[in-house]
């Protein structure tokens, strides 16, 4: 098994799945997020002033907002208590891209680490693979030297009874050995969110 490994192609399944599985967009967007909360935070310190005016014309009466005086009024209103927040809302702000920058690294090294289980079973299944075919083939021909020995009366039909059944164990190991080959590359190409036979 460890001849057929191959690092140089494990670290391009790497790679495939680092730019490829999607969950990778989404801590990939959590710091885009985070990132234009800081720009929001940093620009909200204007949020703390506010102006306004009305117009009342000239000899108007409104009895529901009664005036005293006439033309434009004008006022600016100023919020000491979003003044003094704005600089612990932009240091958490900041905090956000931090952790979420951790959390994609973190989720890097998950991810690294995930496809090289899976690649390194998917290697396994392989080798498992190439031995059961091998020992089918084997098997199959002894088998077929057993029947004509039997068929010539050579042996006796105990022994050729064994020697099916011994194939017929190298048959299911076989299919087992194909079933969980499939299994371990259906599993590595989950991450890799395409065919191994695409990665070059």
């Amino acid at each position: 098994m460890m001849t057929d490994i191959s690092y140089v192609f494990l670290e391009k399944l790497i790679a495939t799945a680092k730019e490829n599985y999607p969950r990778m967009n989404s801590f990939e967007g959590r710091i885009k997020v985070a990132k234009t909360t800081v720009g929001q935070e940093q620009l909200s310190w204007l949020d703390a002033f506010s102006f306004s005016y009305i117009y009342n014309p000239n000899n108007t009466l409104d009895i529901a907002v009664p005036r005293f005086f006439n033309g434009y009024q004008v006022a600016f209103n100023f919020n000491l208590s979003s003044i003094l927040q704005k600089p612990g809302n932009v240091k958490q702000a900041r905090e956000s891209v931090k952790l979420a920058q951790h959390d994609l690294d973190e989720y890097h090294l998950t991810l690294e680490t995930e496809v090289k289980r899976r690649y390194f079973t998917y290697v396994q299944a392989l080798s498992n693979l190439r031995l059961q075919t091998k020992l089918s083939s084997d098997a199959l021909n002894v088998s077929n030297d057993v029947k004509t020995k039997f068929e010539k009366s050579e042996i006796t039909f105990e022994q050729y009874t064994l020697m099916q059944m011994s194939y017929s164990g190298a048959l299911q190991s076989k299919i087992a050995a194909e079933s969980n080959f499939l299994i371990a590359k259906a599993s590595l190409e989950e991450l890799l969110t395409k065919k191994i036979e695409e990665i070059q």
